[in-house]
């Protein structure tokens, strides 16, 4: 078994954490709505409906479902968009020395063809 070289860089983690961070969230957003709408109790007992009224209603008109959905999908696509970017990022590291290698592997040559002549 290889062991791969690769190695997380700081900011690295600090995105993916973000990231996660909204699609927990939304996931929790997304959970408690479904459960306030299907829980058996009274309107004024259900302080997850209560709660929707006060907090999100006001100021959004959207409730915690729909709170859920766009959060849960923006660190999905938060995440997935960063991820595509530090691939890119480590393959122009492979590529760049592999380049080097070869140079180097040129130069050797080209030092050990001048040994040899003279």
């Amino acid at each position: 078994m290889s062991k791969s070289k690769t190695k997380l860089k700081r900011k690295e983690i600090i995105i993916y954490s973000i990231a996660s961070f909204l699609a927990f969230a939304g996931l929790f957003f997304l959970i408690l709505g479904i459960v306030g709408d299907h829980l058996p109790l009274v309107y004024s007992d259900n302080w997850i409906l209560y709660s929707e009224k006060i907090w999100l209603t006001p100021w959004s008109n959207m409730g915690y479902r729909y709170w859920g959905l766009i959060l849960l999908g923006v660190g999905a696509l938060f995440g997935v968009f960063f991820l595509a970017y530090f691939a890119k990022e480590g393959d122009k590291d492979q590529e760049r020395a592999l380049r080097r290698a070869q140079r180097l592997g040129k130069v050797d040559e080209a030092t050990t063809v001048e040994e040899v002549s003279k």
